[in-house]
């Protein structure tokens, strides 16, 4: 899995493409438009390089928990590698 800073001005938010939509004549709505600054690349075998984009807004939505726990994307992201490794039994070393 990998966090890359997107270089794209053209790649938009996949949460806020979500959240908000398109409007009338299938145009985005302009809340939907918004730059994406984060690129996230899934390398696990079911979601084989799966790519999302999130802003910074969506991305501090996603790490600041409703109890009040902060979990970065890194960690998540480490998280989920180790949680494949575990579950596929895969004979590798995980960085940390």
């Amino acid at each position: 899995m990998t966090l890359l800073r997107n270089t794209n001005k053209d790649q938009w938010c996949d949460y806020c493409k979500q959240k908000w939509g398109t409007v009338k004549g299938n145009q985005w709505h302009p809340n939907a438009m918004k730059m994406a600054y984060w690129k996230c690349i899934s390398a696990s075998p079911m979601r084989r390089n799966q790519v999302r984009f999130y802003c910074l807004e969506c991305a501090a939505d996603l790490q600041n928990w409703p109890d009040g726990q902060f979990y970065s994307l890194k960690e998540q992201l480490m998280d989920g590698l180790h949680s494949v490794a575990t579950r596929e039994q895969l004979n590798v070393e995980l960085p940390r």
